[in-house]
């Protein structure tokens, strides 16, 4: 167990290949559509990317359809190992941080602590490096998971935010972008999620355990709900290629959290 794996259970993966997954740099992975932005290092787009929004922290390294990956379930203070982690993934696929297109994080909605570690991370490693950055939204790394298991679906994600109130965003899947947005991200409390307009779904993420009258608000167009699907860094990669090469990118002090919510500390003064 890593420094920092506070009652969390670590995941180590070495260099694995992301075949069937449709990363760039699997040949199936289609381009069209995608307006030319910065040039790639190397043949393959290569990235470290970073997810900590939620209680699955991830951090994974990808050149190509090449993967290497650290994640640990239930991880209370993924600030004491994520750099730990950033130097094994380094050392094990002998990729330099120079080597690297850019770098991706998750930027949020999630738990505030979590999302200022992803945005802490980049910003000061893109600033030693001068590495461009790519925001993603967290929902839709979420989405991405849930696009996996329902393959044509639509994804109804669903993040618990604390003091009554849930995050929420619906996604379909799209074969250039990973995903496409049907539901803009959204902070609001359960009675005000509404099933009017959507399409069936598949519910998935936390949210859902946590505010089971949802599953009954929305009983009409959910097909069913997987709560234990979180958003990993694999995903925010895989979003941030489409965007790296149309040019979205950031300078790392403009990597800045969604937290989409103002006041960030609850009445009992826990973290949102």
């Amino acid at each position: 167990m890593c420094p920092g794996a506070i009652g969390g259970r670590l995941y180590r993966s070495g260099i694995a290949y992301t075949a069937g997954l449709h990363f760039p740099g699997d040949p199936d992975f289609v381009h069209a559509g995608l307006v030319e932005g910065p040039a790639l290092k190397h043949p393959d787009f290569c990235c470290l990317a970073v997810e900590t929004a939620t209680d699955f922290p991830s951090l994974a390294l990808v050149r190509g359809s090449q993967l290497a990956v650290r994640a640990a379930e239930g991880l209370q203070t993924p600030s004491r190992a994520i750099y730990t982690w950033v130097k094994e993934l380094i050392d094990e696929t002998g990729i330099r941080l120079d080597e690297l297109d850019c770098l991706a994080f998750g930027a949020g909605p999630g738990s505030f602590t979590g999302v200022r570690v992803a945005a802490a991370l980049v910003q000061a490693l893109g600033f030693a490096r001068q590495l461009p950055v790519v925001p993603v939204s967290t929902l839709a790394a979420l989405a991405m998971a849930g696009c996996r298991a329902s393959r044509t679906q639509p994804v109804a994600c669903c993040l618990d935010a604390r003091m009554g109130q849930v995050y929420f965003a619906v996604y379909a899947p799209d074969e250039d972008e990973g995903v496409r947005i049907l539901r803009e991200d959204v902070l609001l409390h359960p009675a005000g999620v509404s099933a009017a307009g959507l399409p069936s779904c598949l519910g998935a993420g936390p949210g859902w355990l946590a505010y089971p009258e949802l599953r009954v608000r929305l009983a009409g167009v959910l097909t069913e709900v997987d709560a234990g699907l979180r958003p990993s860094a694999f995903d925010v990669a895989r979003l941030a290629y489409p965007k790296f090469r149309r040019g979205e990118v950031v300078a790392p002090a403009l990597a800045l959290p969604n937290y989409l919510r103002d006041r960030v500390t609850s009445v009992t003064g826990q973290p949102a």
